[in-house]
């Protein structure tokens, strides 16, 4: 059987189902029999693999000014956060290590992808 359920047990189409989830920012999963994800949308919202070989190719560790932690130490970074409509894709991923990673978000420090088509990160100084 597909369809998909409400909280409250109504049966909605595979359509219905995809359309408010969609409205919502939900992303829709179609689970096979055993529990498998079938189908996650078309939505990531985490980094995916392919994407996080390409970083690290193109990356080669943190971007961070000054950093040299390694790809395999660092996270992929949505350069747009991914709640304010940003796209997990590589015009909008940098490599960052968990600590810069935080620093970024504190100090809201801004990323752009350069013409070479590698992230420049720059530094807002904190206020005293």
């Amino acid at each position: 059987v597909k369809h998909g359920t409400t909280g409250y047990g109504q049966i909605l189409s595979p359509a219905e189902a995809r359309m408010f989830a969609c409205d919502a920012q939900i992303i829709p999963a179609v689970l096979g029999v055993k529990g498998e994800i079938l189908d996650m949308g078309r939505s990531k919202r985490l980094i995916t693999p392919g994407l996080r070989d390409y970083l690290h190719v193109r990356d080669k560790g943190c971007t961070y000014p000054g950093c040299s932690a390694p790809p395999s130490w660092c996270d992929g970074h949505h350069i747009i956060h991914w709640a304010q409509g940003g796209q997990t894709s590589l015009d909008n991923a940098a490599l960052l290590c968990s600590r810069h990673h935080h620093e970024i978000h504190h100090n809201n420090h801004a990323i752009t992808i350069g013409p070479n088509g590698k992230p420049t990160i720059t530094l807002h100084r904190q206020r005293l």
